[in-house]
């Protein structure tokens, strides 16, 4: 290469990467950010045009709650079964290429069933077939898109690009429901099931735009160069032997987890059976609960990123505040406490993922990252389906206020597993922010 070729290399390098001290909206000035956050904000769409199109079908095909239900049992059991299986092989190929080789597949698969509804081929089956294929390749998905942002991103600015990523989340929860509801009203399950195909395209062309470093051929070869089980037990016996912090990361995202899926199932029955209000006070719990969870989102993409132990305090206030919320909320039946009550529950579970992801990503080798992260959302996820099957029982049985007593409990719990975590864990390895105060800058 020339001197003149390699200077513009490096020049075009250095313009690539944001100033270490920006946070927030202005770390998309970084072009793989960019690209990245676009392609998972029209993804998230696509997966709430896709979810809600899915469970009107299977409820207008058999009219039945339990037939709807499998649903979400089809989409919960990958993670369970297939998750650290899968992460050997996502530490074996190149992030972007997962990704983007998901979500095409996720394309294809949207298509087949209003071709087969076309067709007059559409059975049950059928439809629970590909709703289980998607799964599996979402649980490829979001290991390999946790991975990616460490490659992306200075170390002191993971906090605030897992948030901003978080926000995508968040975006396609509050979009993608009400146009699919919508389209379905309007135009036909089938076309917004075209339209849901549509943005995993988009997603794809944006997620093609990534330009992240290349591991030298040598770490390549090590990477594939071992046996699955001799992967399978490296990636365990990291987690559970070696560096024991990391799985008391996993053991406090179970609490949180518990509680954290069946409070948003629990939102309807609360309002319907202790507030007595009807749809219209339930959207605006729910806006409430998004809004809590976007403001706190927002303020750690835009802050500085705190020392370790900070960041761990962080975690035990804001669950301690998420637990007396939901006690309090448990012993209240007025409207306007209520909504504030779930926007600081809100908040409070906003804060935990991107600040655990963040330190997960410092402190976890780049070549066992897609591992980690496997095992780690594959715990979350079995906590998940405990928790809204423990939660759902005790609000048939004993009534949605002890439900959020439970809740209360669970959050402490969480609070208290991250205070742990602050008083013993070895954070040597996270080294990013211990020479910064915190301090705001503006997005």
């Amino acid at each position: 290469m020339s001197s003149a070729a390699a200077g513009k290399t490096q020049s075009e390098s250095k313009g690539s990467r944001p100033d270490k001290q920006d946070t927030g909206w202005r770390l998309l000035k970084l072009r793989d950010l960019r690209w990245l956050w676009i392609g998972q904000a029209i993804s998230q769409i696509g997966e709430g045009l896709n979810k809600v199109a899915l469970l009107y079908l299977v409820y207008n095909l058999t009219n039945s709650t339990l037939m709807t239900t499998v649903i979400g049992v089809l989409q919960t059991v990958p993670p369970l079964i297939l998750g650290p299986v899968l992460g050997v092989y996502i530490d074996r190929f190149p992030k972007k290429w997962l990704m983007m080789g998901a979500d095409t597949c996720r394309a294809g698969l949207a298509l087949i069933i209003p071709l087969l509804y076309a067709a007059n081929a559409l059975t049950l089956p059928r439809v629970y077939i590909v709703v289980f294929l998607m799964a599996v390749v979402a649980t490829v998905f979001g290991p390999a898109l946790s991975s990616t942002v460490p490659l992306i991103v200075e170390r002191a600015q993971l906090t605030a690009a897992n948030a901003l990523v978080a926000t995508t989340a968040m975006i396609g929860m509050l979009v993608g429901p009400a146009v699919s509801g919508l389209g379905i009203a309007t135009v036909g399950m089938q076309v917004v099931l075209y339209v849901s195909s549509g943005t995993f395209v988009l997603s794809v062309l944006s997620l093609s735009r990534l330009h992240l470093k290349q591991s030298s051929p040598q770490e390549a070869k090590n990477r594939k160069g071992g046996g699955f089980l001799k992967d399978l037990k490296e990636g365990l016996r990291f987690v559970f032997v070696k560096h024991r912090t990391v799985a008391g990361f996993i053991l406090a995202s179970l609490c949180y987890s518990l509680a954290s899926s069946a409070f948003v199932f629990l939102l309807p029955v609360f309002a319907e059976k202790v507030l007595h209000v009807g749809a219209m006070m339930l959207g605006w719990l729910w806006s409430a609960y998004g809004a809590g969870m976007v403001a706190v989102s927002i303020m750690l993409a835009c802050s500085q990123q705190l020392r370790a132990g900070t960041r761990l305090l962080l975690i035990t206030g804001a669950m301690v505040m998420g637990g007396v919320a939901s006690f309090v909320l448990a012993g209240t039946a007025q409207p306007i406490l209520s909504i504030v009550l779930v926007a600081l529950i809100g908040a409070g579970l906003a804060s935990f993922t991107p600040i655990v992801w963040g330190m997960l990503q410092e402190m976890a080798p780049e070549k066992l990252r897609g591992r980690i992260f496997s095992i780690f959302n594959t715990g979350a996820m079995s906590a998940s389906m405990i928790g809204m099957v423990a939660f759902g029982w005790t609000t048939d049985r004993l009534g949605p206020q002890i439900s959020l007593f439970g809740m209360a409990a669970v959050f402490w719990l969480t609070a208290a597993a991250s205070l742990a975590l602050w008083k013993f864990a070895d954070l040597s390895q996270v080294k990013s922010g211990a020479d910064q105060q915190g301090q705001r800058v503006a997005c």
